[in-house]
């Protein structure tokens, strides 16, 4: 998905809450944003918007090194989602189609994404599990995911956030044979609050399946970023678990078998969906494409 004109607000929003969590000098705080404004005003718009988000941060880590600034964010909604996990797996073992409820789970957890809101706001775990539990999906290609997931022999599950990551183990556990089948992605440095190894561990997912970071500092999968292990196991696997909308925005293109499972919070990435805001969204690319080539050109 490329950058709209309704990105830029979103972006300016991000340079200034990413000057206000990193440092307290007014100085440095003005020096980030009007860096990170002069950069995205040069920015084509034939990129994607995690393009603006990864510029913006790597201002930051390099005026002011390699810090993270949402890392107290993280770890509190990962304890916050850990806190919920029996009551989803007691959730999960009532239902008469775990599969689906799992997926809804995972869809919950992409309420916790600051990407698009601030860091004071405060995200009701509860609300956004009984919202995705009765909610219908307005995109919904749960049985086309459910055949996907018996034929893959390689499922490469791409997450997005810290604590939605618990939410994301939830589904990741419903996939038979998964400790052999399923390889889990982080990202390979921190960005917005998107999840590292170290969310992972803290989720408990690396204990049951293996957990490869993407090589990349982007908020999303933009592929020329990603290393070459990321890139092998792109290339192998024949069922992409794509979460959350940076990943949405970057890999939306992409002439593979994805399944994108998501939130849509931002007007733009709604409409370009064809959905409304806050409307849950279980999306088959080769659904949403007409058609999917058999055997995907490999990205090096």
């Amino acid at each position: 998905m490329r950058i709209y004109t309704g990105c830029i607000p979103c972006m300016a929003r991000q340079a200034v809450e990413a000057a206000e969590m990193s440092t307290e000098d007014p100085e440095l705080r003005r020096l980030i944003i009007k860096k990170a404004l002069h950069s995205m005003a040069d920015l084509p718009f034939d990129l994607t918007p995690p393009h603006a988000g990864m510029i913006i941060h790597r201002i930051v880590k390099n005026l002011l090194g390699d810090i993270d600034p949402y890392q107290e964010l993280k770890t509190l909604y990962n304890q916050k989602a850990l806190d919920l996990y029996e009551e989803m797996k007691g959730t999960i073992a009532d239902a008469a189609d775990r599969l689906e409820t799992a997926s809804r789970l995972a869809i919950a957890g992409n309420n916790i994404d600051f990407g698009f809101r601030s860091k004071s706001d405060h995200i009701d775990l509860h609300g956004a599990i009984k919202e995705a539990l009765q909610k219908p999906l307005r995109i919904d290609h749960t049985p086309r995911f459910a055949e996907s997931l018996k034929q893959a022999r390689h499922i490469l599950y791409v997450s997005d956030n810290a604590g939605e990551v618990v939410f994301d183990r939830v589904l990741v556990e419903e996939i038979p044979d998964f400790e052999k089948r399923v390889v889990f992605v982080v990202k390979g440095e921190p960005v917005l609050n998107d999840a590292t190894m170290e969310d992972a561990g803290e989720a408990g997912i690396t204990d049951i399946v293996r957990v490869i970071d993407n090589g990349s500092d982007a908020p999303g999968t933009i592929i020329e970023t990603c290393s070459d292990s990321f890139l092998a196991e792109l290339n192998r696997s024949d069922l992409i678990i794509s979460k959350g909308q940076g990943n949405y925005e970057t890999l939306s293109e992409e002439p593979r078998n994805v399944f994108f499972l998501l939130k849509a919070k931002c007007p733009v990435i709604a409409r370009d969906l064809g959905v409304q805001v806050g409307d849950l969204v279980l999306e088959s690319l080769a659904v949403k494409r007409g058609s999917l080539r058999k055997d995907p050109q490999p990205v090096h």
